[in-house]
Formats: C-alpha cells, sequence, structure tokens
C-alpha cells in the first residue's frame, strides 16, 4: 500500500510541477527570453574587453592567433625578459644590503640591550624599594571631587521649571 501511494504521490508532484512550470514559462517566455539576451550580450562585450587587453598587454598588433602553446610562450618569454633586466638585479642587490644593514642593527640593539640590562640587574642588589604614596592618590582624588560636589552642586540649566 505504501508502495503505490509514493508512486501515486511523485507522479501527482511531477505532474504539478510540469504544469506550473509550464504555465510560468508561458507568462513570461519574452522575460526570460530577453534576460538570455542580455546575459549572452554581456558576456560577449566582457570576453571583448579581455581579448583587447591580452592583445595590448602583448602588443600583439594582429590579434592573438595562434595556439595555447604560442601563447604559453609569449607569457614565459615576457617573464625571462623582466627578470632578466637591470632594474630587476638592482632591486634585488639593493634588498639584499638593506637587509644585511638591518641584521645587523638588530644584532647591535640586542647587544647594547644586553648590557644594559646586566648593568640594571647588577645594581638592584644595592638599591632599596621604596613605595611612595602621596596624599593625591586615586582615592585621595576621588574624595575630593565627592566633597566639591557637596559644596556645588549640579545645576540644571535645560528644562527650566516654572
Amino acid at each position: 500500500m505504501v508502495k503505490k501511494t509514493s508512486l501515486f504521490a511523485a507522479v501527482a508532484v511531477g505532474a504539478a510541477a510540469y504544469f506550473v512550470t509550464k504555465k510560468v514559462f508561458d507568462k513570461h517566455q519574452d522575460e526570460i527570453r530577453e534576460k538570455v539576451n542580455e546575459a549572452t550580450n554581456d558576456s560577449r562585450e566582457a570576453a571583448l574587453r579581455y581579448y583587447q587587453y591580452a592583445r595590448d598587454y602583448f602588443g600583439d598588433e594582429e590579434g592573438l592567433q595562434g595556439t595555447f602553446e604560442d601563447l604559453k610562450q609569449k607569457v614565459v618569454d615576457k617573464a625571462n625578459d623582466l627578470k632578466k633586466g637591470e632594474n630587476f638585479d638592482q632591486a634585488l642587490s639593493s634588498l639584499k644590503e638593506a637587509t644585511a644593514e638591518l641584521k645587523k642593527q638588530f644584532k647591535q640593539e640586542k647587544e647594547d640591550l644586553s648590557e644594559t640590562t646586566t648593568d640594571f640587574f647588577e645594581g638592584a642588589d644595592e638599591q632599596e624599594d621604596e613605595i611612595v604614596i602621596d596624599g593625591r592618590s586615586a582615592f585621595g582624588e576621588a574624595k575630593e571631587a565627592a566633597e566639591f560636589e557637596k559644596e556645588h552642586p549640579t545645576e540644571t540649566f535645560y528644562p527650566r521649571e516654572k
């Protein structure tokens, strides 16, 4: 009984879905066709823009003709040209010099800091620990503010009472 009921329910749901889809598609067929055409045109425009960008980048006036291997070879050649260029070598050597100088500076700062901390801890036994509490501590300031408030109550300017 359960198998017949579930088979009947599946057929009924399928038929209902078909008729609803058919009815909605008939009503909105023009809108759907317009949106599909619009999406197709947008994708064509995007493809043409990217084609133009690629052609401008690689400097190919006749267009990007050839296979994927030709395009791949152009990219590899461009990367090798950049790698062999003087600017790349100068930037790399400048980076290496700056890194070496920074390492020296860090090492010097570390040595200076270790000398300073050693001097500080050597004299720590001779120093006396003194705790100084002045009358202007946080509690003293709070007490003074409370006393001031008692003497000078808050005045309300707005809204005026009549």
